[in-house]
């Protein structure tokens, strides 16, 4: 028998849903928010987020183990407060949070994967149809709180790259920017904020405008982006997009990335 041979990489797969239910968890129950800046006991925090006593322990620690959260002292008197990393991206107050897609994976995705199995067997879908409900898009976008739910998700995935291509692409010889399924409207803004010149617009489904609009109020940039809705299969795109693309199309600029499309123009 090898004895040299090491199960550890094994058992830390087997047991990583521990890790990540823990971690899902706190973020659904925006652990790291309360927080924010504070420093907090457990009992504090615990009764913030409406925890029963007999598990607050147990909980944070696991979450200090990780490296989720750090603790100053021991006992009943220790202090809970938030790592530098979770502060930037899990606490909701921050620009640069990504929390969304966490919440998605704890209220929608990981019941899914617990039916892996049966979908390997049976090649059948696991998520919405298999309980009767529509498919995933036609279900979102009849549930205001769940669409905005998966909304929020996709604005966590994008955003760092969102801000590296507002960093790093050359808007200079342009006036306009129109994102095509613009989502939130996460795209304009981290755009709009390093490019005070540009006007932007970004367009998407009616059901996501409103969404768009209160985000795009809350970042304060009302004045600098636009929300437009319609179907990228049946409506037109914006006037004024359309228009420079026919009119100009030497000075416009269309880039398609998966299904993410936007124009940009440099005509007023």
């Amino acid at each position: 028998m090898n004895t040299s041979l090491d199960p550890s990489q094994i058992l830390q797969t087997a047991f990583a849903f521990w890790n990540s239910k823990v971690l899902l968890t706190a973020v659904e129950m925006g652990l790291f928010t309360r927080l924010g800046q504070r420093r907090l006991t457990g009992a504090e925090l615990g009764s913030q987020l409406g925890l029963h006593p007999r598990g607050i322990k147990d909980f944070f620690d696991a979450l200090v183990a990780m490296k989720f959260l750090n603790r100053a002292g021991d006992g009943p008197d220790a202090l809970y407060f938030n790592t530098p990393e979770g502060a930037m991206y899990l606490d909701e107050k921050s620009p640069r949070y990504i929390g969304g897609i966490l919440t998605m994976l704890n209220v929608r995705l990981f019941k899914y994967w617990h039916d892996l199995p049966e979908a390997l067997r049976t090649g059948q879908p696991q998520n919405e149809v298999k309980y009767g409900e529509k498919g995933i898009f036609e279900a979102l976008y009849k549930d205001p709180v769940k669409l905005e739910i998966f909304l929020n998700a996709m604005t966590g995935l994008s955003r760092l790259n969102f801000e590296a291509f507002a960093a790093k692409f050359d808007f200079s010889k342009f006036n306009t920017l129109c994102d095509i399924g613009g989502a939130t409207g996460l795209l304009c803004m981290e755009v709009a904020k390093k490019h005070p010149h540009l006007q932007c617009v970004t367009w998407d489904l009616p059901a996501v405008e409103p969404i768009a609009r209160r985000s795009i109020a809350a970042a304060g940039l009302s004045d600098r982006v636009s929300t437009r809705s319609g179907s990228f299969f049946t409506d037109p795109l914006p006037k004024a997009v359309r228009r420079v693309a026919r009119s100009w199309p030497s000075r416009t600029s269309l880039t398609m990335r998966g299904a993410r499309m936007f124009l940009l123009c440099s005509c007023r």
